[in-house]
């Protein structure tokens, strides 16, 4: 319930950081029939997305339930990856590049149409991020419709209620600080969900397994433990976990970690470049 939770938080508080930076950039201009139109376009399409996939889900059989599985783990996992390395390189222009973009909006004469338009693309994006992650941790470790939906109401209504904070201007925690924090998190989630996809397509001879059975750590850590079920979950820990699944586990936090890295210090010389031709 704790990864449904922060993953939904997650992307409630990017849709919301969207809306919020459009609310400020129409200060002063009624804007709520635009605002709801997006939120309801983006939430129907996020809806239609969901019916997609379990029908496609529904409509397989022998190996293709397990390949479209890792499938849509692996698509998750990639989602989730590219999010921490995007928003770690990138967040800190996100807000000011957003607000200069709806100003132009504005300004051209074709405000309404496009507000609706841009709340609409953000919520359908980050409502089809929600879709497929919670459907690939649903499949990877099987966490009850109950759970998942206490999880998520509490990940929309935490995401709400920090975006609403932050606008107000009540929350004085740096959004940078939330980010961060949650993207070290994510990262993890993205690593079990890499290593749950090639499990599975090891599991049905795809893949190399590389080791059936590396170790074997129930005494310490049971996978029907309560603490199990939650490690696995978050970080898609497994008592007997497979050689390909552990190089597959370390090898996307590598991954992820350095690209991040060069990102921020490309972005960074880029713009100290900037700063010292002005």
């Amino acid at each position: 319930m704790l990864a449904v939770l922060l993953i939904v938080f997650r992307e409630v508080l990017e849709a919301g950081l969207v809306i919020s930076i459009i609310a400020a950039a129409c200060k002063g201009i009624t804007i709520r029939l635009q605002v709801c139109t997006g939120i309801a376009l983006g939430l129907f399409g996020a809806l239609l997305l969901a019916k997609f996939t379990s029908l496609i889900e529904a409509a397989l059989s022998g190996y293709g339930q397990e390949i479209f599985n890792a499938g849509i783990l692996a698509i998750a996992a990639l989602m989730l990856a590219w999010q921490n390395i995007w928003m770690s390189a990138k967040g800190r222009e996100m807000a000011e590049r957003s607000k200069e973009n709806i100003k132009g909006l504005l300004l051209d004469g074709k405000g309404s149409f496009a507000i609706v338009i841009v709340i609409a693309i953000a919520v359908l994006r980050e409502g089809s991020e929600v879709v497929l992650f919670l459907y690939s941790l649903f499949l990877s470790s099987g966490l009850t419709e109950n759970s998942m939906l206490l999880g998520g109401l509490l990940g929309t209504a935490l995401g709400a209620f920090v975006t609403y904070s932050l606008y107000r201007g009540i929350v004085m925690i740096p959004l940078r600080y939330i980010f961060s924090s949650s993207n070290l998190i994510l990262s993890l989630i993205a690593a079990g969900l890499s290593s749950q996809a090639v499990g599975i397509l090891a599991n049905i001879g795809f893949l190399p397994q590389l080791g059936s059975q590396v170790w074997n750590s129930s005494f310490l850590l049971s996978n029907n433990s309560w603490a199990g079920v939650l490690a696995h979950s978050v970080i898609g820990y497994t008592a007997t976990p497979m050689g390909l699944q552990i190089l597959t586990w370390c090898a996307v936090l590598c991954v992820i970690s350095l690209t991040t890295q060069r990102l921020k210090q490309s972005h960074k010389q880029n713009k100290d470049t900037l700063d010292a031709t002005h």
